[in-house]
């Protein structure tokens, strides 16, 4: 049953009923619109939806194409979902001109502060606006600058490690040279391109000027995970320093003020920044301003797969804009070549990227490693044969070496298969399967699968901050002598903790496709949302593909496949126009 406000009258209270508009949505409207003097029920469905897009990861509303190209938000995960009602949109033409003229709306050009802001077609609340021209003004300012060095060839790679040359590639030449030639350095691709490789490559090439560098991401994971990727053969490793965004910027716990900003930098020569498809525009706008002019700023990601879980899609926007990184201040390069994955897996990939679903299907018909599995949530996930063999070899691992206290070799176990699903309830999610999946192997191994108390071999996803580890870190519970205890998997060194401080984890027999960003497993099984889920998308499919290095198996039905492929997900901005 939706929650409609008391309120809502007209076409709001339509809109509402009708599960395009939530609670927060007509509030918001209401509120902005009575303290800006405006009362047009139609001007104030564009305030709503555009809180509504604001809240679902859009910058800004365009009132040219709402019609068409707005969804309403499903409560039905299981494909039930009614067809979407015939509802009294605007005529645009009057609706934008309405919009233009109301006393809660300023113009790019107006400085008074009010609420809103309409440019062109795109209405924004004034902050993400005022926001976005900020990042703009910034990235041009940078693009405007002169050369930090004049190289015509990259510096060759250092030895590996183990003795072993490094393998040539063009476009990992071509990064490395853009990032000591330039101030801004935008370098994109996908999983097992070699983005960490180049980032070791940029700090051997800098090791002479012994800069002070910072290697930081949305995620305390990612950054963990990047900074243990380059420490290891770092050349001064004690001028790295490794953290979130937050800790980068100096974030004060429950306030939005940073210690860092445009009057203080931070105290760098170059920041690194991976994964950079989860940074939001305020975060980007954050770190923007306080990466002095004269410092390197190399933002490394894959602007292919699923955005900050806040609003903006700053890397694809930068990427599909052709004036905001240019030269001779900055560059933008693509890495194509993946050295991680099956070929056949990077095939797909690239199909759907480009929004090619023929060519998916062929490329999964032709493939072993490839594998559809019809799935319309009618049976129990842990009755079909492909889950069930994957399952049980990943828990059967996991549990043998739990039950020797070997807890990083368990936790390895474990990247061996996952299940990645696109919703978190109903027949097609994550609650569900895990549930099911679980219960089965509780019949397939001694002492496992319990729901109310820890056992070795058991799977947990962390879904917290603390000082010891951070949300989206794995674990899994091992025997320690007579007792129990939870091993979580850091990338410096294994923690090993009590269960009892992981109580608010989460079972990880399955995971969304969203906390899956930035890990790789040997092979993975995609459970698609359901025809009409306003999560079927390109970048949804394409980020749980691009998870799996040896094999890939996709459950759910060819329609639903289509949709995703042929439809990139919606993320309004003015950025990249």
């Amino acid at each position: 049953m939706r929650e409609v406000p008391i309120a809502a009258t007209g076409v709001l209270r339509t809109f509402c009923e009708e599960g395009w508009l939530g609670l927060v949505d007509f509030h918001l409207a209401h509120r902005l619109g009575s303290l800006g003097g405006e009362a047009d029920p139609q001007v104030l469905l564009a305030f709503a939806l555009a809180a509504r897009e604001l809240r679902l990861g859009s910058v800004c509303l365009d009132l040219s194409t709402a019609s068409t190209e707005l969804k309403p938000e499903s409560e039905e995960d299981d494909g039930v979902a009614d067809a979407p009602a015939e509802l009294p949109w605007p005529e645009t033409t009057a609706w934008v001109a309405a919009v233009g003229a109301s006393p809660a709306v300023a113009t790019p050009s107006d400085e008074a502060g009010r609420p809103f802001r309409l440019h062109g077609t795109l209405l924004y609340l004034d902050r993400y606006w005022r926001q976005e021209r900020r990042l703009e003004q910034i990235l041009r300012g940078r693009s405007a600058m002169p050369r930090l060095a004049q190289l015509t060839r990259a510096p060759a790679a250092p030895p590996r490690l183990d003795g072993k040359p490094q393998a040539s590639d063009p476009h990992q030449d071509a990064a490395v040279l853009a990032a000591i030639n330039h101030a801004t350095t935008v370098i994109t691709g996908g999983p097992g391109t070699g983005k960490t490789t180049i980032v070791s490559r940029i700090i051997h090439a800098l090791a002479d000027e012994k800069p002070r560098i910072a290697l930081a991401a949305p995620t305390g994971k990612a950054a963990a995970r990047l900074q243990q990727a380059v420490r290891e053969d770092a050349p001064h490793p004690e001028r790295l320093w490794g953290g979130t965004l937050h800790k980068l910027l100096g974030a004060r716990p429950r306030s939005a003020e940073m210690e860092h900003d445009a009057h203080n930098p931070v105290p760098f020569d170059v920041v690194v920044v991976d994964e950079t498809s989860m940074v939001s525009l305020e975060m980007m706008t954050a770190l923007l301003e306080a990466v002095a002019p004269s410092t390197r700023l190399i933002m490394l990601g894959d602007p292919h797969q699923l955005r900050s879980v806040e609003a903006g899609a700053v890397l694809a926007d930068i990427e599909r804009a052709d004036d905001l990184v240019t030269a001779p201040g900055g560059a933008i390069v693509r890495l194509v070549h993946n050295y991680r994955s099956q070929p056949s897996i990077n095939e797909l990939a690239e199909a759907i990227y480009l929004g090619d679903a023929t060519k998916a299907r062929t490329v999964i018909e032709a493939s072993d490693a490839l594998r559809f599995t019809e799935f319309t949530g009618s049976v129990e996930p842990a009755a079909l044969p492909e889950v069930r063999e994957a399952a049980l070899t990943t828990a059967s691992a996991a549990q043998a070496s739990a039950l020797k206290g070997l807890g990083k070799v368990a936790n390895r176990a474990l990247e061996q298969h996952r299940i990645l699903c696109g919703h978190r309830e109903g027949s097609f999610g994550v609650s569900h399967w895990a549930r099911s999946v679980r219960s089965w192997l509780g019949t397939q191994l001694d002492d496992y699968g319990f729901d109310t108390r820890p056992y070795a071999g058991q799977p947990l996803l962390i879904q917290r901050n603390t000082d010891l580890f951070s949300n989206g870190d794995t674990a899994v519970v091992i025997r320690d002598g007579d007792g129990l205890m939870a091993v979580v998997d850091l990338p410096d060194e294994p923690l090993k903790v009590a269960p009892s401080l992981l109580d608010d984890a989460a079972d990880l027999h399955a995971m969304t496709i969203h906390k899956s960003q930035g890990s790789q497993f040997a092979e993975v099984s995609v459970v698609l949302p359901p025809p009409g889920s306003p999560l079927l998308t390109r970048e949804l499919l394409y980020t749980a593909v691009t998870r799996a290095q040896q094999r890939v198996t996709i459950f759910g039905s060819w329609e639903a496949f289509t949709t995703a492929v042929e439809t990139p997900a919606r993320r309004a901005s003015g950025l990249a126009r």
